[in-house]
């Protein structure tokens, strides 16, 4: 429980901030607080999944190790899904003639790498939160102007 009372409230943070005048602080910003959510996120399943056990220094090293697994294992099926929708709408360029038919193809495949990593016991919000990072770098240079 912790683990999400402590996570820091970026909002008040980049509220001082105007983006327009300091983009590279402001981008600073927002990004250590979503890496802080997402570790609190990440960190409080991995404690919830073990507080039935008894504490002991085995159960806080099964813990990081959970902790690490979980990270990865999320970044990995947030990857796969992005650079799946790299590719598709690279070499599947039937798919980029309507912008209405892009559009609902990113939303599914957010929503899959969601329900994917939610499915095996994984984060799904940094899974999902690593697809929209790997499509806005990737797939936005293969969607129709």
């Amino acid at each position: 429980m912790c683990a999400l009372l402590c996570s820091t409230d970026v909002i008040a943070a980049i509220s001082m901030v105007s983006y327009d005048e300091q983009p590279k602080l402001f981008s600073l910003l927002f990004g250590e607080g979503v890496v802080n959510d997402a570790v609190a996120i990440i960190l409080f399943n991995s404690v919830t999944k073990f507080s039935d056990d008894e504490l002991s220094l085995s159960t806080g090293g099964l813990i990081v190790l959970d902790f690490f697994v979980l990270s990865f294992c999320s970044l990995a099926i947030g990857l796969a899904y992005g650079c799946l929708s790299a590719l598709m709408l690279k070499y599947l360029r039937m798919l980029t003639r309507d912008a209405i038919v892009e559009c609902i193809i990113l939303f599914s495949i957010g929503y899959l790498a969601y329900i994917t990593a939610e499915s095996f016991k994984q984060s799904g919000i940094i899974s999902l939160l690593t697809t929209g990072v790997i499509m806005g770098q990737y797939t936005w240079y293969n969607m129709s102007p």
